[in-house]
């Protein structure tokens, strides 16, 4: 592989040391990259690499597009090795990179259908079924922690009787129980009972957030049979 080809990938993965792209290929037929990464050692003397003599293992990831081609990242990494921090990793349990992962979530956040999210991003329903299953049961933490959505809020009144905001807190409060609600519509009991479980073992504020999105997201579908709910989420 030339100096060149290698100084691409890595700036296009943001590559840090002691990671270092050994190879790759592309299939223009599949439209798809596959790039090799490994554990570098520095020597001493020189300044010359070697790779590392620990016991290692090996990890595959679908990382984000590059235009309309796909990007698979394989990785031989020490043992044990945290790759939390690289977007182009992700858990050992997905197929997906931190970074694909992000961007999956974000439409999914923002109210996509499965399918949508498909078909934007070119990833099989698969995947993405096997993602939304880590972020219902609360093993996927988003990049930004810093809010902390399990901290007490006031749910904000809806402005002239309209139904609140989908990033309004009122969603969340009813969910976390701090709001109560009479509820009569069986469908949205359902509902409701379905989504306090995966908040029991979602803790990331942000995922916790994208729960009240879909409830909001219900109201919005079915208000026309939440009529006594939605008196009361007007009237808090």
């Amino acid at each position: 592989m030339s100096a060149d080809a290698r100084q691409l990938w890595t700036e296009l993965l943001r590559l840090e040391s002691p990671w270092a792209v050994s190879r790759y290929e592309t299939n223009a037929a599949l439209k798809r990259y596959d790039v090799w990464v490994e554990f570098e050692v520095r020597r001493a003397w020189f300044g010359l690499s070697r790779r590392t003599s620990s016991p290692v293992e090996q990890a595959s990831w679908r990382h984000v597009n590059f235009g309309d081609w796909q990007t698979h990242v394989h990785v031989t990494l020490p043992k044990g090795a945290d790759l939390s921090r690289y977007g182009w990793a992700g858990d050992r349990d997905l197929p997906l990179s931190k970074g694909l992962s992000t961007q999956v979530f974000g439409l999914l956040r923002a109210g996509c259908s499965l399918q949508t999210v498909c078909d934007a991003l070119n990833v099989p329903m698969s995947e993405v079924w096997r993602f939304r299953f880590f972020i219902d049961s609360g093993r996927w933490a988003s990049e930004d922690q810093a809010m902390d959505a399990t901290a007490p809020q006031a749910p904000k009144a809806a402005a002239n009787g309209a139904l609140p905001g989908a990033d309004d807190p009122v969603w969340l409060s009813i969910l976390e129980g701090r709001l109560q609600l009479e509820i009569r519509a069986l469908g949205l009991k359902l509902l409701m009972t379905r989504l306090r479980s995966q908040l029991d073992v979602i803790v990331d504020p942000e995922v916790r957030q994208l729960k009240a999105g879909e409830f909001y997201r219900y109201f919005l579908k079915n208000r026309h049979l939440l009529a006594h709910e939605l008196e009361q989420i007007k009237a808090a």
